[in-house]
């Protein structure tokens, strides 16, 4: 594998995605719906209990907005390149798939995990502006954003990015939008989970963590299986 030519990859489509205005409008819009939703949960918690913790909102919150930008990414990245034909360029250079693949949910994860990280900045500042009474955020906290949210998102973005570029455009919308649903719900129970016994917290960022290990696996091998005339033979007319 050579990391330079997946570097040139990252970096084309780091600079096509700093040109998509609408593709960060929808996210940042998301990001801040969310930020405010996480906010309100954390102003109930202190007003009920004098102080309020902020691990599980940032934590939540940098998973579901990270997941959610990397899936509305994905669909500039790897679903619109496919349905207008631009991927034929990419399979006429040199590069084999993998590094293709690699390369370009590198530029879908790197952005994505910024702005999860953004929302869980953004609430950790209002929550002290707002509430003042705020614990502060524990060693498990910085290690899910250090390490867990990064390799989930990646994860989470490496199988939709394969399911993308390997599939026909009709299972394609019906795989992506159930891997995705299938990853919110879980992020959903969880904070369901989280809401009726807190002591949840580091058992969930375990299993998020296992996750996330076991996503990316599936996904780096599942990309070994990844096939030029297949891809060419499943763009649109």
């Amino acid at each position: 594998m050579n990391f330079d030519q997946i570097s040139i990859v990252t970096r084309k489509e780091l600079k096509e995605l700093a040109t998509n205005k609408g593709t960060w409008i929808s996210a940042l819009v998301f990001g801040l719906l969310f930020t405010m939703t996480s906010l309100s949960t954390v102003m109930a918690d202190a007003e009920q209990d004098g102080v309020a913790s902020i691990d599980w909102p940032v934590i939540y919150l940098s998973m579901f907005v990270g997941v959610f930008a990397g899936f509305v990414i994905c669909g500039t990245v790897f679903f619109r390149e496919k349905q207008s034909g631009v991927i034929e360029t990419l399979l006429c250079t040199p590069l084999d798939l993998r590094t293709i693949w690699l390369g370009k949910v590198l530029g879908v994860a790197l952005p994505s995990y910024l702005l999860g990280l953004l929302s869980a900045g953004v609430l950790a500042v209002l929550s002290f502006a707002s509430v003042g009474a705020v614990a502060m955020p524990s060693l498990l906290t910085v290690f899910h954003l250090a390490v867990v949210a990064p390799l989930f998102i990646a994860s989470a973005i490496g199988l939709v990015g394969y399911v993308q570029l390997a599939m026909g455009m009709r299972e394609n919308r019906i795989i992506s939008m159930g891997v995705f649903f299938l990853l919110i719900a879980g992020l959903s129970v969880s904070s369901g989970l989280v809401q009726e016994n807190g002591a949840l917290v580091t058992q969930i960022v375990l299993a998020l963590l296992v996750g996330g290990a076991l996503l990316f696996v599936l996904s780096f091998v599942l990309s070994n299986r990844l096939d030029k005339e297949k891809i060419v033979t499943s763009i649109p007319d």
